[in-house]
């Protein structure tokens, strides 16, 4: 039998199990290939990290209930640590965001898998929604695509990762809040955010809506929190579009499904809002 690392590292070997559904073959440990694979995250090789790595843990070993719970847990508890959540943290324009980023899509696997039938002890759940809360606010690699790389991606990730947590049965009301405070601080970046960041973002707010797991006056409240000043200069232009364009997509995602009125209106006022003040700076000007 061939050495799990060594396996974990053949892309025909790995493109070979993604053409078979995700099967693994049967002579294979999947913890051991699943930490092997791991490493693969920091790849700057989109197709080992992204579409053979990535998607074979989370589609033909965590999706396909290859492991155990405590496997599942062990697991878990790596991808939160600081060789990979952290994977250098604080850098920019280097290719650890990648092991950073890539390690969220593997957390919102795993947290989604326990969430249809939880058994994952509730403090390793609470200590993953703090790790990521930690992570939202000491990442500075914001990047979409990197050329010739491929995705970072690293809020689009976050954002599906903290939609998993969010929506895990241990999550509270006080914890659904907590995120949604986060994500109001990332909302006005100063780096603009044009991958559909704003969809993947919104759409945590929505299915707490969506779920009712927060109450009506914590929302209001958040909304006003999710709003920018509008000073002259291009940083702040920049972050009032990224706050602008996250509370359109929360907009239209409400609208759609014909739920929560109320806030699709103080969606709509704050919106309004900020382009009335923009439309009256313009004829003043």
């Amino acid at each position: 039998m061939q050495d799990v690392t060594v396996q974990a590292t053949n892309k025909e070997f790995l493109n070979s199990i993604a053409n078979n559904d995700y099967e693994l073959p049967a002579d294979i440990d999947p913890f051991a290939f699943a930490q092997a694979l791991l490493a693969n995250l920091a790849s700057p090789d989109a197709e080992l990290r992204d579409e053979l790595s990535c998607l074979i843990l989370a589609g033909g070993i965590i999706d396909k209930q290859r492991l155990s719970t405590e496997q599942l847990e062990q697991l878990l508890l790596l991808t939160i640590d600081q060789e990979h959540l952290f994977y250098h943290i604080g850098e920019k324009e280097t290719d650890a965001v990648f092991m950073r980023s890539f390690s969220c899509l593997i957390i919102a696997s795993i947290l989604f898998n326990d969430a249809r039938s939880p058994l994952f002890k509730t403090s390793l759940v609470q200590q993953s929604k703090e790790k990521l809360l930690r992570y939202a606010q000491e990442e500075k690699d914001w990047r979409g695509f990197v050329e010739g790389k491929g995705w970072a991606h690293a809020m689009a990730h976050l954002a599906d990762a903290l939609d998993q947590c969010a929506q895990h049965p241990y999550m509270t009301s006080e914890d659904r809040q907590e995120i949604l405070t986060v994500i109001s601080q990332l909302i006005p970046l100063s780096e603009p955010l044009y991958h559909e960041e704003d969809i993947r973002l919104a759409k945590i707010a929505y299915h707490v809506i969506l779920g009712h797991q927060v109450n009506e006056a914590f929302i209001a409240e958040w909304l006003k929190m999710c709003s920018v000043e509008r000073d002259p200069d291009v940083i702040a232009w920049t972050r009032i579009t990224n706050a602008k364009n996250v509370l359109r997509s929360l907009y239209f995602l409400l609208q759609w499904d014909n739920i929560a009125p109320l806030v699709v209106e103080q969606i709509s006022q704050a919106l309004r809002k900020q382009d009335e003040i923009y439309l009256e700076k313009l004829i003043s000007d």
